[in-house]
């Protein structure tokens, strides 16, 4: 039986990365496969998660959380606790280099054939004479990578080492490619659950978001927005559900608490039930690598409506067809899309079967087979060597 090892920096079972992981992993058991679910640290002990597969955590003292060199720097400009600042760094540094040298016995001692590291920071983890098994997924679009210069600067440097760099969709891939990085490949990432129903979207008539309440998902913006649909137009038996976790800013909240027609309803724990309850599921984000909600939701039946967050938008929803995809801050565009498709049920019922169909390609099974091909692909490159 051959081992698959997913490398990740911490065990979070609400996290998008773990969520990949872990449908991806279940599906690799299905196919007989020995899979494992390997963290560096546990932020989350109390979220720890039973599954069929087996995970390990290599530091559960220790959380996630680092000085970098960057803090070093401005608290030496800004003469602000420099000389802490740069001791703290220096004991996360070698806190990390021990959970590096653990990580390679521990590789080393399991020796997986297949390697799937989620975090470009566990590369430094992986004993040398494995890498040719390791596939690094780059989890943000292509602009991400090169804003973090040291992401970039660690990818080069692997580059010819690993087998190769799977990223979240073919217009990074391409990108990815223009850059100069060699051995790209591009592959989806997997909708968690599989829903036979389609969610009756012109009854339903409830818009909704699932998502963190953090400043790149513009919560503030969204709901400024429906806020303003509803006012200017005949939508009284429309409605609008925000579910998340995080802190809203004063203002959000007031419009919220003003309009009875929009909704907090705290953390999902079963997005299914959310969305076959739901007519199109919004996203403002400034940037994001692949949304999860987004491929939920068309598994349901429900058509989206996102401004342009990255590469893979216009690849995971495309325009007019099961969904609009905006362009970043064209505000007047977006809320002319939303109130269209309120007001054009047959119109919005369209987009809700061809988001069902779109799915297909999302399905977790047809994602792990191609994760299949690329290990099959890895065992004839490393034949020949």
């Amino acid at each position: 039986m051959k081992k698959i090892m997913f490398i990740q920096n911490e065990a979070h079972v609400l996290g998008g990365i773990f969520q990949v992981n872990k449908t991806l992993a279940n599906e690799f058991n299905k196919l007989k496969y020995d899979v494992q679910i390997v963290s560096i640290r546990n932020n989350h002990p109390d979220d720890f998660e039973k599954t069929t597969f087996k995970q390990y955590v290599l530091n559960e003292k220790d959380k996630w959380s680092f000085i970098t060199r960057r803090d070093v720097v401005n608290a030496i400009k800004k003469f602000n606790k420099p000389l802490k600042t740069f001791l703290n760094y220096l004991k996360d540094y070698i806190g990390l280099q021990k959970d590096y040298k653990h990580l390679k016995k521990y590789i080393s001692n399991e020796k997986p054939d297949y390697i799937i590291a989620s975090h470009y920071q566990v590369l430094d983890g992986i004993p040398s004479n494995l890498l040719n098994r390791v596939v690094y997924v780059q989890h943000s679009t292509f602009n991400a990578v090169c804003m973090d210069k040291k992401n970039l600067k660690t990818l080069k440097r692997f580059n010819h080492k690993i087998f190769g760099i799977s990223w979240l969709c073919n217009s990074t891939k391409k990108e990815a490619e223009k850059s100069g990085l060699i051995n790209n490949y591009f592959i989806y990432n997997p909708v968690r659950f599989s829903c036979a129903e389609r969610a009756d979207v012109k009854k339903n008539k409830k818009l909704v978001a699932l998502t963190r309440f953090s400043p790149e998902k513009r919560i503030d913006l969204m709901v400024q927005m429906v806020n303003r649909v509803f006012n200017t137009g005949d939508f009284n038996d429309w409605t609008f559900e925000l579910y998340g976790s995080g802190t809203l800013d004063n203002n959000t909240l007031a419009i919220i608490k003003k309009n009875s027609q929009i909704k907090i309803m705290g953390v999902v724990s079963e997005p299914k039930n959310v969305l076959l309850k739901s007519s199109c599921i919004l996203n403002t984000s400034t940037i994001e690598g692949f949304p999860l909600s987004i491929i939920e939701a068309f598994n349901c039946g429900v058509p989206a409506i996102s401004f342009k967050f990255g590469e893979a938008a216009s690849e995971q929803i495309t325009d007019d067809v099961d969904g609009f995809v905006v362009e970043q801050d064209n505000v007047e565009k977006y809320e002319k899309k939303l109130k269209y498709l309120m007001e054009n049920l047959d119109r919005l019922d369209e987009f809700g079967k061809n988001a069902k169909k779109s799915s297909e390609k999302f399905e977790s099974s047809t994602v792990a087979s191609e994760w299949i091909k690329l290990f099959r692909e890895m065992d004839d490159e490393n034949d020949k060597s």
